[in-house]
């Protein structure tokens, strides 16, 4: 129900925010200004008064239902529709000329004063006749986050999402598809705010952050895999055994393979809910040991003597 100490405040000039503003910046807008006037920062009757002040505003404009029937009443007032009224919106008007005590409702007031036809909650159309019926209302979109491991979203999984919503706490099931993306932003329908005077409820929005792979990157449906090799293996070629998302597979490596080449198998990417499924890149790299033994470093020094330099094509005269 409404107050009567409403017609005389602008409740959004007090938490300094315009009427468009929303909730999450109404509690910003609050929290900084109770901060900033609490009287055990500030003492003083002015700062105690103006600390209360903030405190209605924001009780008002939290509160959805409250806030349509100030919005409501303010909308009167800045219309013009208080002139014939004794003392006019705003000046020295009070709901308890009308037989109202401190808390009225509105659309009583406005039948009141206007008649049927400007009561209801399409007072923004004056022009209609009859009473109009208040207008349903879709709930507000809900937007939450989920953690998931990089092999969950891959295979797919579901998680419980908890919401504290001005209606109380719900807990929703929502189904992740495989093959979900880092910062992929998942639409659950109608599982948001509920809707006002029957409309619908609004949407829940759960964004997905994957966690990395230790060994696996990802590029689209392609996953990636830095795969090191020995020089041996690089020069005269051989079988190796690679992991995948299902098990490992062996990947034949021809001789003469450089460092940087990219193998790339058929089908053991992501698989997608869609059907789609990508592949498997896998890049080798040649690993030069650290440490040499006498012997490897004998065979080393002797094909560096018999080697072709690769940089002849760089060679310049002098």
């Amino acid at each position: 129900m409404a107050s009567q100490t409403w017609i005389d405040k602008d409740f959004y000039e007090i938490l300094g925010v315009p009427k468009d503003v929303s909730e999450q910046d109404i509690k910003k807008a609050y929290r900084k200004l109770a901060l900033e006037h609490h009287p055990d920062r500030s003492p003083g009757k002015e700062n105690e008064d103006r600390f209360k002040a903030i405190g209605e505003a924001y009780s008002v404009l939290s509160n959805q239902s409250k806030r349509e029937e100030y919005d409501k009443l303010r909308e009167a007032i800045r219309s013009g529709y208080g002139a014939g009224i004794p003392g006019g919106f705003g000046q020295g008007f009070r709901a308890t000329d009308f037989g109202f005590g401190e808390e009225f409702d509105v659309d009583d007031l406005l039948r009141q004063i206007f008649g049927d036809r400007f009561a209801g909650s399409g007072f923004g159309s004056f022009g209609g006749f009859g009473r109009t019926q208040p207008m349903s209302r879709k709930g507000r979109d809900v937007e939450t986050e989920v953690q998931l491991s990089f092999d969950e979203a891959m295979a797919g999984t579901e998680r419980k999402v908890r919401m504290d919503l001005p209606s109380g706490r719900r807990e929703v099931t929502v189904r992740i598809p495989p093959g979900v993306a880092d910062g992929t932003r998942i639409r659950a329908r109608a599982q948001g705010e509920h809707g006002a005077d029957g409309g619908e409820a609004g949407d829940l929005y759960v964004r997905v952050k994957v966690a990395p792979h230790r060994l696996f990157g990802r590029r689209g449906n392609d996953l990636t895999l830095k795969l090191p090799i020995t020089f041996a293996e690089a020069a005269l070629g051989a079988e190796v055994k690679i992991p995948t998302l299902n098990g490992p597979v062996t990947l034949k490596i021809p001789p003469g393979t450089s460092s940087g080449r990219t193998f790339r198998l058929r089908g053991r990417g992501v698989k997608r809910g869609d059907g789609s499924e990508g592949d498997l890149l896998a890049t080798v790299h040649v690993a030069v040991p650290k440490k040499l033994s006498r012997q490897q470093t004998e065979l080393v020094q002797q094909l560096a003597e018999d080697d072709e330099s690769p940089r002849k094509d760089l060679e310049v005269g002098e």
